[in-house]
């Protein structure tokens, strides 16, 4: 569910121009600009949540405001100044959040102004307090392609490791009974881990040591064997999976 596409706070504001000539010389610059279409839009995040609830209907039929969803559509509501990086360079420092349901990276472009979904890029990557959000194809579920923004916990020729965060909206519920409340709609929150090796798409390790051992090579099956079971390493925990990884990349 992406906004329309803009680089409202990437060109020309805060006397940042986008075409500065050592950000022109960045490979696959240029062609990332000529496809954004218009610079920017005075749609803000507001706007386009609200937006995107008059979708949702509640159990009697009428519309729903974000107010009315039990839960957030945030890990994190607060903005955390975080980094902009364009390909290995440095942009700039902004007020940044992650909408985990709406798959977008916020900013503003001061305190002052209201937040604005930032055009999707793989070109852009983002320091947000302790994580670094960039955006990657990976494998669903199903075996499909898609694509959307994973936080990077592990960086290896060798192995990578992202960590998925979502939320999800779940209809209300009319009362059984006269005698019972209705229940709201809320948002779910799920986390999701995915391992890559060498420049493969990620794969979903599903909390499994099967599904791990199915995309890990075969020479290194033996060794994340043991080293689970030696370990206790339980692959539902991110610190787990981080020790995991880092002990495949370090064996030659």
């Amino acid at each position: 569910m992406s906004t329309n596409n803009f680089l409202s706070f990437f060109l020309l504001f805060n006397g940042f121009i986008f075409l500065n000539q050592s950000f022109s010389q960045v490979e696959g610059y240029s062609s990332t600009l000529a496809s954004v279409g218009p610079i920017w839009n005075n749609t803000t995040m507001t706007a386009h949540m609200n937006e995107l609830t008059n979708r949702f209907r509640n159990w009697n039929g009428k519309p729903i405001k974000l107010s009315d969803i039990r839960g957030s559509m945030y890990f994190e509501e607060d903005f955390k100044m975080g980094k902009v990086y364009l390909g290995d360079q440095y942009y700039g420092s902004y007020l940044m959040r992650y909408n985990a349901y709406a798959d977008e990276i916020e900013a503003k472009r001061s305190e002052s102004h209201e937040p604005e979904a930032i055009s999707k890029s793989t070109r852009l990557t983002f320091e947000i307090g302790n994580e670094k959000y960039v955006l990657k194809r990976f494998l669903d579920n199903e075996k499909n392609l898609v694509e959307g923004y994973l936080s990077e916990l592990v960086a290896n020729n060798k192995y990578s490791l992202y960590h998925k965060k979502t939320k999800t909206y779940k209809e209300g519920k009319k009362p059984e009974t006269s005698f019972h409340e209705p229940v709201p709609p809320q948002f779910l929150e799920s986390n999701t881990y995915y391992i890559a090796f060498g420049d493969n798409n990620p794969q979903r390790i599903k909390n499994s040591k099967k599904t791990l051992l199915g995309i890990i090579s075969k020479e290194d099956q033996e060794d994340v064997k043991k080293f689970i079971k030696s370990n206790n390493i339980n692959l539902r925990e991110k610190e787990d999976l981080i020790k995991l990884v880092n002990h495949i990349n370090s064996v030659d």
